[in-house]
């Protein structure tokens, strides 16, 4: 992620430190030093510490699990919202994904018994301030554990939720119950938040968002698992020469309600123009070849691909469309249009 500064690595797992994140431990142990907020000291800034490497130690509870049924993890970032752990789509085996879920919340069990442990044998040597703190830190893990297992997404509770229901029924209605589920505790805790605490509401639309994020993810990767992109790319391909005028291209766009098109020259790919390109040229310099207009960089893909992974590519550039070759030759096309159309297709394969 931009403006992320590595730490250390962990089980293989870089540890990154967003700036963000390192802009406010500053301003909390300067508040602290300051004595600017009587409720705020040192040892409370160490404790405030304490819980943001609890939260690292919950999401490298996930990827070390995670990586031990071959998930690839990317890395673990820091943020003033907790830990976020990049890594590939989580295995839709219910054993597994269960197993992911409870580590992390589990891990906070298992601190907040020992700080409980701590705090009961070492009554009598540690000092009032130090034993409050750990009480206080064995508390805030307890808080997170049960928190994160509340059984709607993107929490942990929700995962578990699926990888139960999943035991039961297909992983696409399994998604669409749990975030169902969650989407309606993110109501309810809406409403809660109206009359008792604004905040409840806050992470009620982070929650709904998250669990209506998670299905349409999921719903997505499921329908398309298996289908490559020759199957569902358009192989008469309308084409323009580079000599080609953008007016003329426009007026093409108006008669085959196509936003983009392939530039070829002697057979060979040479660029692409979409509607964008020409809505940037002003109208008297329309009569300009296209040659002056069209992107040289070329984003490809080939008949082979999962369709998922193209998807992935037009997301990432935030393009329409992309030209499919195979050695070199150009053998159709494929847009967000035709994967729409796919999913749809699927959808109603499966009854959904």
């Amino acid at each position: 992620m931009k403006y992320s500064l590595k730490l250390f690595t962990v089980f293989g797992i870089p540890i990154e430190l967003h700036i963000s994140f390192l802009i406010l431990m500053l301003l909390i142990y300067a508040v602290a030093a300051l004595n600017l907020f009587p409720g705020i000291n040192l040892l409370m800034a160490v404790l405030i510490t304490l819980v943001f490497v609890t939260v690292v130690i919950h999401e490298l509870s996930h990827s070390y699990v995670a990586q031990r049924y071959g998930v690839k993890i990317e890395r673990i970032i820091l943020l003033p919202i907790g830990g976020v752990s990049a890594m590939e789509e989580i295995p839709k085996d219910p054993g597994q994904e269960f197993r992911i879920a409870i580590a992390g919340p589990a891990t906070n069990f298992v601190i907040a018994g020992i700080c409980y442990v701590l705090v009961f044998l070492g009554a009598s040597y540690l000092s009032k301030d130090i034993s409050a703190a750990v009480y206080y830190f064995a508390l805030i893990n307890l808080i997170l554990g049960g928190f994160n297992l509340l059984p709607a997404f993107p929490m942990d509770g929700g995962r578990v939720l699926r990888a139960y229901l999943a035991g039961r029924m297909s992983y696409v209605k399994a998604t669409r119950l749990a975030a169902n589920i969650g989407k309606q505790l993110a109501i309810i805790m809406a409403i809660l938040g109206i009359f008792y605490n604004i905040f409840l509401v806050l992470i009620a639309i982070f929650i709904y968002i998250g669990a209506e994020q998670e299905y349409r993810s999921i719903m997505v990767s499921t329908l398309l698992e298996g289908v490559l992109v020759g199957d569902i790319m358009t192989p008469e391909v309308e084409t323009v020469h580079p000599e080609t005028t953008a007016q003329e291209v426009l007026n093409l766009m108006f008669q085959k309600k196509h936003m983009g098109y392939p530039v070829m020259e002697d057979e060979t790919l040479v660029g692409i123009l979409t509607f964008h390109d020409i809505s940037e040229i002003p109208p008297n310099m329309r009569n300009s070849p296209v040659k002056t207009y069209m992107t040289e960089s070329i984003i490809s893909t080939h008949p082979e691909e999962p369709v998922v992974d193209a998807l992935e590519k037009l997301n990432r550039k935030q393009i329409g469309r992309l030209p499919v070759l195979s050695e070199g030759v150009l053998v159709g096309i494929i847009s967000k249009t035709d994967i729409v159309r796919a999913i749809e297709i699927m959808n109603l394969k499966i009854g959904e």
